[in-house]
């Protein structure tokens, strides 16, 4: 039987009902050969993991208690690439809503890293054709990353948990000379959505994990995630200084 080439990749913690609006809109894309889902339940004590195997065989299950997210896209993407040997996968949030071209207009700009951006108002969803106009600075809550790429960079780097990875790997891209960007292609983003609708105790302890991660990037690369010197690393002085500044994932953890 031939195997699915276009994976969307997804990290769980709690949000069903968010979680259905991602997967219903996954599920959508209208890429030809259509999708497979591969969610990574890092918690799943609200009754999402229940309803994620029920969504089986379209969406394929992976429970990793306590994984955090980089963990979560690295089995993930260890999968699709080394064991399907896909040439890409689309990475989203749980708290986002696609348009069903997401997938195909990603694949088809060609980029080895190439993401869209999020909004939250809903204004420029569904929005019509992008423009093909790009800006240097990529969002990780819906990014579309090839296999070759991947074997180039490496792994996201799981000491950094939840936070702070994504800054990372746009500093080792950045390092090896490779370009990602933005198009000008909207999704729907919850941002924050975990952190919002979790528990005071469990928000402690995302918190102080984000505050751990700051410190392994810190004493990684010498200088603040979002800060002066992490700015002045992907600089271009040939970039217009009306573009938006650097949005990077924080799975759902607010700086």
């Amino acid at each position: 039987m031939r195997q699915p080439q276009n994976w969307i990749v997804i990290p769980i913690y709690n949000q069903l009902t968010l979680t259905r609006d991602a997967i219903s809109t996954a599920l959508a894309q209208d890429i030809p050969g259509g999708v497979q889902v591969l969610v990574v339940i890092d918690r799943g004590d609200d009754g999402v993991a229940h309803w994620l195997r029920s969504q089986r065989p379209r969406v394929q299950v992976v429970e990793a208690p306590g994984c955090g997210v980089s963990k979560a896209w690295n089995l993930a993407l260890d999968h699709v690439f080394n064991t399907m040997r896909s040439e890409h996968a689309l990475v989203v949030n749980s708290d986002v809503r696609l348009r069903p071209d997401t997938y195909s207009c990603l694949v088809g700009d060609g980029g080895s890293f190439v993401t869209c951006v999020g909004t939250s108002s809903g204004a420029k969803f569904p929005g019509g054709v992008p423009s093909g106009r790009v800006r240097p600075h990529p969002d990780f809550s819906c990014f579309l990353i090839r296999r070759e790429l991947r074997d180039r960079i490496g792994p996201f780097d799981a000491a950094m948990r939840i936070y702070c990875s994504d800054g990372d790997y746009h500093l080792r891209m950045q390092k090896a000379g490779v370009s990602a960007y933005c198009l000008d292609l909207p999704f729907y983003h919850y941002a924050s959505g975990a952190l919002k609708q979790t528990d005071p105790d469990d928000r402690e302890r995302i918190l102080k994990i984000a505050g751990q991660d700051r410190e392994v990037f810190r004493n990684k690369w010498g200088f603040e995630m979002g800060g002066t010197e992490y700015y002045e690393q992907f600089k271009n002085p040939e970039a217009p200084a009306s573009e938006p500044p650097l949005e990077e994932n924080d799975f759902n953890v607010e700086p």
